[in-house]
């Protein structure tokens, strides 16, 4: 099956992904595309026993080709996880194929501006997602699967504070 959910959540694995996502989307896998998380360390075993019954897999960046196109062979539906809109598109860039990318936690920190409780952006991110939108891959913003989605592409005209 295919990926059934790619997500920019600055948490990462944690019950809203967990609970909210993988129940609703079936999920069996998750597979986390970060460059500190695949370092060896605790940050890795946190992301495995924060998952529950999911099964997790934690790749650099640079990995995110080759694991997506055989995530895509394996049976179940699996969530794909990015810390920051500039990971997801290092892997796209790098070979990755994304069709569509769900905003779903980026909090506060300086720098940032509020689009949604829970979306805040800075330029970097702005610029991230317009390169991926840019390149094709649908953007939207929702943060459990209950809520509506929000076409994230309206930020990327309207500038700060949109």
């Amino acid at each position: 099956m295919t990926v059934a959910l790619a997500r920019v959540d600055d948490r990462l694995v944690h019950g809203q992904v967990v609970l909210g996502w993988g129940n609703a989307l079936r999920a069996k896998r998750v597979l986390v595309v970060d460059d500190a998380a695949a370092a060896p360390g605790w940050e890795r075993d946190l992301l495995a026993a924060s998952a529950g019954e999911l099964q997790v897999r934690v790749v650099a960046v640079a990995d995110a080709a080759a694991a997506l196109a055989e995530e895509a062979r394996r049976p179940g539906a699996a969530i794909v996880l990015f810390r920051s809109p500039l990971a997801a598109l290092a892997a796209v860039e790098s070979g990755a194929e994304l069709a569509e990318l769900n905003l779903g936690g980026l909090h506060h920190a300086v720098g940032k501006q509020r689009v949604l409780d829970y979306v805040y952006l800075d330029a970097a991110d702005r610029g991230a997602l317009a390169k991926l939108a840019a390149r094709g891959v649908r953007l939207t913003a929702q943060d459990l699967p209950s809520s509506a989605p929000v076409d994230a592409r309206v930020w990327l005209a309207a500038g700060p504070g949109a």
